[in-house]
Formats: C-alpha cells, sequence, structure tokens
C-alpha cells in the first residue's frame, strides 16, 4: 500500500517506526498502510499470526478517522478490513467482531448512500 515495491519485514518495520516517530505529519492513514506493509511482509516469511496483528493493528489505527469521515477513508479501510478478515479466516480464526462491527455499520451506510445518489 504505502510503497511501490514488496517490503522484507525489517523495512516494513522500519516504515513502521518511521510513521509512528513522525505522528500527525503523516496522520493515521500513513502508519496503517505501513502496518499493512508489515503485515504483507510477514504473511510472506510464513509469521502468519504476527501478519494477523498487523493487519489487526492498521485497521485499529485508521478506525477514528473513518469513522469521523468514512466517506473520505472507505478505499483504505476496505482494503484494511479486507487484509485483516482474510488473514484471520485463513488462519482458522475469527475477526475481532467488536472492532469490525462500527466499521462494517458505516461502511454499510455509506454504500446505502451511494447507491441512493446513483438512483
Amino acid at each position: 500500500m504505502a510503497e511501490a515495491y514488496p517490503l522484507d519485514v525489517e523495512q516494513a518495520q522500519a516504515l513502521v517506526e518511521q510513521k509512528r516517530r513522525s505522528g500527525a505529519a503523516g496522520g493515521r492513514l500513513g502508519l496503517a498502510q505501513a502496518l499493512a506493509e508489515l503485515s504483507q511482509a510477514l504473511e510472506k516469511v510464513d509469521r502468519e499470526q504476527e501478519a494477523e496483528g498487523a493487519a489487526r493493528d492498521s485497521v485499529n489505527t485508521l478506525a477514528p478517522d473513518f469513522l469521523a469521515n468514512p466517506r473520505q477513508f472507505a478505499a483504505p479501510m476496505r482494503a484494511l478490513v479486507g487484509q485483516y478478515v482474510t488473514l484471520a479466516q485463513h488462519r482458522g480464526g475469527h475477526p475481532d467482531e467488536t472492532m469490525l462491527g462500527p466499521i462494517a455499520q458505516a461502511l454499510g451506510e455509506l454504500t446505502r448512500a451511494e447507491d441512493a445518489e446513483e438512483d
């Protein structure tokens, strides 16, 4: 998401730390995308539990901004949620419904609103 090429785990971890240090400069979206990159890098080296954790963290990081402005953050949130849910299910687990509930509700409302605008 954040980079145009696949990162290895070390590079992805460095990117996450850079985004954390920069704080508001990159916003939560930048950190969420860096966490998604880390998740992908961890998955590639079969560190699936850690990959799922990083994906969950990416969703949780963007959630406040998304819930405050669903239209602006819908596309990245859909991608992050998709990555997290896929990893959770792949491991035979269940995604965190408490975390995903408000996000799913906001996405559903946004989809209905977009459909109504098209009519």
